[in-house]
């Protein structure tokens, strides 16, 4: 859809940044998906690493597609010039909307789930 309108970018700008609050917590959902299929390592567990190893990967690439989508896919359908540079804010700001997510709401799962394999994410517990 090529857009031609100031109401139509600002429409885009706003479901952009939905779109990338979605992704974010798609991606926690998968990321919670890998955490639970890793499997305990028994004796001197340290398959917490390879978790915590995905977590970072399966972040970081749902913020690359989303903003090389955006770049590559949506912004060159914007006829104006300063129109795009707008859309370039606002890709931006999707990938601090797609990382806090991502990252706030998979520390407060974490911590609920400290006994679970996701939670482990955080490094062995101590036993006291």
């Amino acid at each position: 859809m090529r857009i031609t309108t100031l109401p139509a970018l600002l429409s885009l700008q706003d479901e952009t940044m939905v779109y990338a609050a979605i992704v974010g917590a798609v991606a926690l959902g998968f990321s919670f998906l890998v955490a639970s299929l890793i499997a305990y390592k028994g004796g001197n567990d340290r398959s917490y690493i390879t978790r915590r190893i995905w977590y970072v990967i399966i972040g970081l690439a749902a913020v690359a597609f989303f903003y090389i989508y955006n770049d590559l896919f949506v912004k060159p359908n914007i006829t104006n010039v300063g129109w795009q540079s707008m859309f370039s804010d606002t890709n931006f700001i999707s990938i601090f909307i797609n990382l806090g997510v991502y990252l706030v709401g998979g520390i407060i799962l974490m911590f609920t789930f400290r006994h679970k394999k996701f939670g482990s994410i955080l490094g062995k517990e101590k036993n006291a």
